[in-house]
């Protein structure tokens, strides 16, 4: 019996050299022997997360129960809901095909961003102006309209409104 196990052993042992001699599993090896530290890591990582799973379920059983306790309020619920409705009106606006054409044309181009900035500060600095005292007293007649229109000042808005009127108007024409 004795004589068989040791057959058995050499046996074992040369197909052992064979198969570790073999390039293949000489390459593997070395992959693996490489990848054993991260391997290392990751074993590490999961054992941190099991010893600190009762830790984890206790953390997120209690933000259900906050939960729970939270919602259970009718003025939550209503608050959800008209949130709720609030984004399916949003998004129905956003798939509308006038919100389309808007990003598909040059609309929102940068340039028309800030273009829109600067009338929308024009027209802040004149309400400003238009609503103090001395302007509210002030009438402007015929002449005055007139010397307005030849003022060097006002002559780079005048182009702008009237190219704005007539663009607009041929706009309006073709809709």
């Amino acid at each position: 019996m004795t004589e068989a196990v040791r057959e058995l052993d050499l046996a074992l042992d040369r197909e052992l050299v064979e198969r570790l001699s073999d390039p293949a599993t000489i390459e593997r090896l070395i992959r693996l022997l490489d990848k054993l530290e991260t391997v290392e890591a990751l074993v590490e990582m999961i054992d941190g997360f099991f010893r600190r799973g009762p830790e984890l379920a206790d953390s997120v059983n209690g933000l259900i129960q906050v939960l729970r306790d939270g919602l259970r309020t009718p003025e939550i619920a209503e608050r959800i809901e008209t949130v709720f409705q609030a984004g399916r009106r949003v998004q129905e606006v956003l798939d509308s095909p006038a919100v389309r054409a808007l990003f598909e044309e040059d609309v929102l181009d940068t340039r028309s961003i800030a273009l829109i900035g600067k009338v929308a500060r024009a027209m802040q600095r004149a309400a400003v102006e238009a609503a103090e005292p001395s302007a509210l007293q002030k009438r402007v007649g015929l002449i005055g309209l007139m010397r307005a229109l030849s003022d060097p000042e006002l002559q780079p808005a005048l182009n702008f409104v009237f190219g704005l009127a007539r663009h607009l108007s041929r706009e309006l024409t073709h809709a």
